[in-house]
């Protein structure tokens, strides 16, 4: 692995002190653990409210996807909204924006006041996941940044551990006024974490020399080396939409197969960051890929725990590995300025949102029409088909110029 560049951001932005990076860091985990929690509490349980209330399959996949949708509008304006506003009132805002609409939910059982509902949702969560990965990356240097958004990670996997087991245990009881209460007070966690970042807005994005990074043909150039990583993450959570949206409709031991994939997620987000940073992105995400298909697939044994719940466990340990390695991929790619940073944030999210609402979207249709044993080996093979764009895709073009590669 070849060792970063000291100089590589020192011309571009003041390296924070220790004291405010350890505050900044402090503040964006307990953010990370507030909004994933929140968001992990209603994945499951929300739609389970929408079959209850009489929307069926396709209408409870649906409300996932407009959440999705909100969040993928709201993404692209990010940086926009964080040299404006500052990452303190930007975080605040989407705290507020994820949890306030939890709390009339209990009092709302009509398809399209709870799509309003997911959509406001959709809004604070695309600013909140957009900011996590940007203020994280911005914070470390190009050579620890896997090991960085591993933690994150990890305290992201760590609050769906408790999130989703709990929603969905909580929905089959029938207590969604606990689910949707929970939901909005640790979205509240995210407007905490807001106030250990400083009151001023972030420097602006442009810096000397790049003043046509803002261009379209530009960002689509800043794009292009990205591409394989975020198809791959597409595809990923194309599979989580599927797996966390319809597993709990379809299988008795759901909330322990979950939990099952919630566990693994957690130690592979830390070891594949740690693995990313020493060896590279592409030699991880190969048999991540892999892995995380034949864990999707296991969710057509849907009367069989031990199938599922192994299943579970490595569509966890896979889907965590992507995560980590696509993220630092791109920002590799992007290099180590701030407008660069901003854009792979803005581009891994959009991927992300993307296909889990294409999964959430499409899954219901086809459970529908032919059921577990269709919808998961069927959303396998489509993950199946990213593999070799996993092995050959996933490279920068200019190694070198920001940092320890970790393309591998």
């Amino acid at each position: 692995m070849t060792p970063p560049d000291p100089s590589a951001a020192t011309d571009l932005r003041p390296a924070p002190t220790a004291g405010r990076r350890r505050v900044a860091v402090a503040g964006a985990l307990i953010a990370a653990f507030g909004g994933f929690a929140s968001f992990n509490l209603t994945l499951s349980a929300l739609p389970a409210y929408a079959v209850r209330s009489g929307a069926g399959p396709s209408g409870a996949g649906a409300l996932t996807a407009t959440l999705m949708a909100a969040t993928l509008v709201v993404q692209p304006v990010t940086p926009w909204l964080f040299a404006r506003l500052g990452r303190r009132h930007s975080l605040a805002l989407s705290g507020a924006l994820f949890g306030l609409p939890c709390l009339p939910l209990p009092a709302v059982s009509a398809l399209w006041a709870l799509t309003g509902l997911a959509a406001l949702r959709g809004l604070g969560f695309g600013v909140f996941v957009v900011a996590g990965v940007t203020f994280t990356a911005e914070l470390f240097p190009p050579g620890a940044r896997g090991r960085a958004i591993g933690w994150y990670g990890a305290v992201g996997g760590a609050a769906g551990v408790l999130g989703a087991p709990a929603g969905i245990a909580l929905a089959r009881e029938g207590a969604y006024p606990l689910v949707f209460t929970l939901a909005a007070l640790t979205a509240g966690l995210v407007v905490a974490g807001a106030f250990c970042f400083p009151r001023t807005a972030p420097a602006p994005v442009a810096t000397s020399g790049s003043g046509d990074r803002g261009s379209p043909r530009a960002t689509r150039r800043a794009l292009r080396p990205m591409a394989g990583p975020l198809l791959v993450e597409a595809a990923s959570t194309m599979a989580y939409g599927v797996v966390f949206t319809f597993l709990p409709l379809t299988a008795p031991a759901a909330p322990g197969a979950l939990l099952a994939a919630q566990l693994s997620l957690v130690p592979s987000r830390l070891g594949a960051g740690w693995l990313v940073d020493r060896y590279g992105g592409r030699r991880v995400l190969g048999p991540a890929v892999l892995v995380t298909a034949l864990g999707t697939a296991a969710g057509a044994a849907s009367h069989q725990p031990a199938v599922l719940l192994a299943g579970t466990a490595l569509f966890g340990a896979g889907f965590g590995a992507i995560q980590s390695a696509t993220l630092v991929l791109a920002l590799h790619a992007a290099g180590d300025h701030p407008a660069g940073l901003g854009l792979a944030g803005v581009a891994w999210n959009i991927a992300f949102d993307g296909g889990t609402g294409a999964g959430s979207l499409l899954g219901g249709p086809l459970l529908a029409l032919g059921g577990p044993p269709a919808l998961f080996p069927a959303t396998a093979a489509v993950l199946a088909v990213f593999l070799p764009l996993s092995l050959r895709s996933a490279r920068p073009p200019e190694a070198g110029k920001s940092g320890a590669p970790p393309d591998g």
